[in-house]
């Protein structure tokens, strides 16, 4: 019998959303691939699920790195024996700030900015590596909180150019 695989993109602090998600999915029998900027927090996260009798395992990636996103798919195809590959992947990277719209600089902007291009390198990732799979969509009945609908797309995935 194998274990489905959960990838949790954008795990910080023990108490935040991407380490609840984690929890979440060990619990409900996923492997997770803990993946965040911080090897201390991302290591804590396992440390706490496999204390409960979960599996998961760090992964240090930057999200808006192409070449981090990559290695950590090319991680989450090939898990190990016992595990399938990925077949959920859920991110939650972001730099927010509770501020006043009207007052940030351009600079800072740019740093909020920084999530929205991250959702997109980890989205079309994903989306290459599922789809030819049948297995990207944006929600699935074991996951109905999750939003309607799915990426019917006849894409092909192009050839890897090096990343900058």
């Amino acid at each position: 019998m194998t274990k489905p695989t959960a990838v949790v993109v954008g795990v910080g602090a023990e108490q935040g959303l991407g380490a609840a998600t984690c929890r979440r999915f060990a619990k409900d029998g996923h492997h997770v691939l803990v993946a965040g900027r911080t090897a201390v927090k991302i290591e804590q996260v396992v440390t706490t699920i496999v204390a409960a009798g979960g599996t998961a395992e760090p992964v240090l990636s930057d999200a808006s790195s192409e070449a981090d996103v990559a290695q950590l798919f090319d991680r989450a195809m090939a898990p190990g024996k016992g595990l399938e590959p990925v077949d959920l992947v859920v991110f939650n990277a972001g730099n927010n700030q509770r501020i006043d719209f009207r007052e940030p600089s351009a600079r800072a902007f740019e740093d909020f900015w920084i999530g929205c291009y991250a959702g997109f390198l980890v989205g079309r990732e994903a989306a290459w590596r599922l789809t030819p799979l049948g297995a990207a969509r944006s929600s699935s009945r074991e996951h109905p909180a999750a939003c309607a609908g799915s990426l019917a797309l006849p894409i092909s995935r192009p050839p890897r150019r090096a990343c900058a």
